[in-house]
């Protein structure tokens, strides 16, 4: 079978997918006429929205090395040509985790003034910030995502609360809320994470009643996908002071348009899509797309097969 994907300068990645007995076919950013239509499986990200899929007469797979599909029309490959979809849930759990920490962590202990001091050479002495123990978080999202980030929360002496559609348990949370009962508890909870899938039934899932039901002091803090929140109810609660302050890797339009009062908002830290980023990216990167090749060579299930009823 071949496969096509970028021109990677990873040689272990090559290797290891000629060794399972694949023929490679590379191809190079804007130049998709020079792409191999002949190809069985794709394996690449976001870079797939400019491709014509019509184009590919004997495709058959695409691993996607992306947590998020949206970029795709599902519709049209699943549903149409019956093309299987695998995307890269989970493989950036554990750096995602961190960088919510690594957030609340700056919003509580006004890194931003911190830093000020030290470029100004101003030594300002103060004994009060914010703490993460005893405070609560409610976690947008039960997926892998979402349960790192629970996990390490947890080691923070924070309560931990889940939310999804069905109202399943896992062990990561002290507390798993459905959908439908988010607004009535929204007060007790110090830090909103999103981990949610860009789906229909998510679209501005934080909007201004949910947004309203927050308490003042309340954090927000996205990872997921920008139209997850009302951005512009977003703006007007943090220029209102009805929110304390948020942590946005993602937006509505990105990159970030220029003249978004969010550039210029002391309690907010803007992101461009980063999240991700760690010391092991390329392994993480190619994670579920290279055990997905080892299991069609050894008749196994496809791992992280995407729903097209769920929309993830």
């Amino acid at each position: 079978m071949k496969v096509l994907m970028q021109k990677r300068k990873e040689d272990w990645l090559v290797k290891e997918i000629r060794d399972l007995g694949y023929e490679i076919s590379f191809y190079k950013p804007k130049e998709e006429d020079k792409v191999d239509y002949d190809a069985d499986i794709i394996v690449d990200g976001i870079w797939l929205r400019h491709f014509d899929f019509s184009k590919f007469k004997n495709l058959k797979y695409i691993f996607l090395l992306s947590t998020g599909i949206d970029y795709l029309d599902l519709d049209y490959l699943i549903r149409n040509r019956g093309i299987k979809v695998t995307n890269n849930h989970g493989a950036y759990g554990e750096p995602i985790a961190e960088w919510v920490l690594y957030n609340i962590l700056q919003l509580e202990k006004y890194d931003r003034l911190n830093l000020k001091n030290q470029e100004n050479k101003i030594w300002t002495y103060r004994s009060s910030s914010g703490n993460l123990y005893g405070k609560t978080a409610l976690i947008l999202g039960t997926g892998a995502i979402g349960r790192e980030t629970a996990k390490r929360l947890k080691a923070f002496d924070v309560k931990t609360i889940g939310l999804n559609r069905s109202g399943k348990k896992y062990e990561e949370f002290d507390e798993i809320w459905k959908n439908e009962e988010v607004l009535k508890s929204l007060k007790e909870v110090d830090y909103v994470i999103s981990a949610l899938p860009d789906t229909k039934e998510t679209e501005k899932f934080i909007d201004k009643e949910f947004l309203d039901n927050l308490k003042k002091e309340a954090l927000i803090i996205n990872i997921s996908r920008g139209a997850v929140i009302d951005e512009k109810e977003l703006i007007k609660s943090l220029q209102e002071k009805r929110l304390r302050g948020a942590a946005l890797d993602v937006f509505e339009t990105e990159p970030l348009q220029k003249d978004s009062p969010l550039w210029d908002m002391e309690n907010v830290y803007i992101f461009p899509h980063i999240s991700f980023s760690c010391e092991d990216d390329q392994e993480r990167l190619f994670r579920t797309a290279l055990k997905n090749l080892k299991n069609l060579k050894e008749n196994k299930e496809l791992e992280s097969l995407v729903d097209i009823k769920k929309g993830y």
